[in-house]
């Protein structure tokens, strides 16, 4: 596994590609096109773009299970040279970082946000992995796939506070989340030794006599 200059991407495109798997499934739905909105719901971001997702990343937290409770050790990859020949190279561990999404959606009559609700949850319950196609971008080509999960339901006071803090209505929305990697750009190439150095053994009996 190579890892590209820009592969600190991934969150973007982590975002991306959800909202473009939602998307997806809309239109195996029956729904021609859904708008997707990234940006935080509001009314002036989702106007005239109905009906439509939103794929909202409202909290960014290290992963406290994953491989960053552990970055002292290395891993060590193969880069394929313009020669033909194999350098080693020595990377740190990455640091894993949780996303945390609200999924919402928006349409002309609470009955139709409600089909497309459903259609999102079955998105996600019928992706517990986003892999090969479902990853948009070339910084996916660091990671073989994205799991998806969804959490339990919003605190209700939280919720409520975070729908005021957008002078919108209290609205449902799903909280779904995921952990990619975030892999620190040093690296430095590893020199193996071609032959093992000579060892010479001594008879320690001899070397008495000698000196006696």
């Amino acid at each position: 596994m190579s890892v590209m200059i820009g592969q600190h991407h991934i969150i973007k495109e982590t975002s991306e590609s959800l909202g473009q798997l939602l998307q997806a499934t809309f239109r195996e739905s029956g729904y021609k096109r859904v708008h997707l909105v990234v940006a935080a719901p509001k009314q002036d971001a989702i106007e005239g773009k109905l009906p439509a997702v939103s794929v909202y990343l409202y909290n960014i937290t290290l992963d406290e299970e994953g491989i960053s409770s552990n970055r002292t050790e290395r891993f060590i990859e193969q880069e394929i040279q313009p020669d033909g020949s194999v350098k080693e190279i020595a990377r740190e561990q990455p640091l894993w970082v949780r996303l945390d999404y609200l999924i919402s959606t928006w349409a002309q009559t609470p009955e139709e946000e409600q089909l497309l609700m459903g259609v999102a949850i079955r998105a996600i319950v019928e992706h517990p992995t986003m892999q090969g196609a479902d990853l948009k971008g070339e910084s996916m080509s660091s990671v073989q796939y994205i799991p998806l999960s969804l959490s339990q339901r919003l605190d209700e006071g939280v919720l409520s506070r975070f729908w005021a803090s957008l002078n919108q209505p209290l609205k449902p929305g799903i909280q779904c989340w995921t952990t990619v990697p975030i892999y620190p750009s040093g690296r430095s190439t590893i020199t193996r030794v071609a032959e093992p150095p000579e060892v010479r053994f001594f008879d320690l009996n001899k070397l008495n006599k000698v000196g006696g």
